[in-house]
């Protein structure tokens, strides 16, 4: 059995725990979901891809039937997205310091030594 056959099989075995967490992304969140997926369903039509293609329509139901979800039972955002994305960026600003901290030392140690011309020398030229 292929990867994708492993994949759809479990969107169908998990479908009603993954309502149930994807229930409590905020509306502008499982609208992005829903937007991304019928993108990459345009992809995987382009290519010819059916298995991915009925992966993505699983993915895109589970989706719809959350935020429907969502809204008859009134579920609350579980997390704040703003804080989210806040961690998210104290994570990408820490990665990058680390990245520049290691550049600039690879770039102290790669630095050709200068060497000052002796001025009493008398030049060939």
């Amino acid at each position: 059995m292929k990867a994708i056959d492993l994949r759809i099989e479990e969107a169908h075995e998990k479908a009603e725990e993954w309502i149930a967490f994807l229930a409590t992304y905020s509306d502008a969140r499982l609208d992005r979901r829903i937007d991304t997926i019928r993108k990459q369903q345009v992809i995987a039509e382009h290519n010819k891809d059916e298995k991915g293609f009925e992966l993505l329509l699983i993915w895109e139901h589970i989706t719809i039937c959350a935020r429907m979800h969502k809204e008859e039972h009134n579920i609350p955002d579980a997390v704040d997205e703003m804080e989210e994305e806040g961690k998210l960026i104290e994570t990408v600003i820490v990665l990058a310091e680390k990245r520049q901290e290691i550049y600039s030392e690879s770039v102290k140690m790669s630095k050709p030594k200068i060497i000052e011309e002796d001025k009493d020398q008398m030049s060939l030229f």
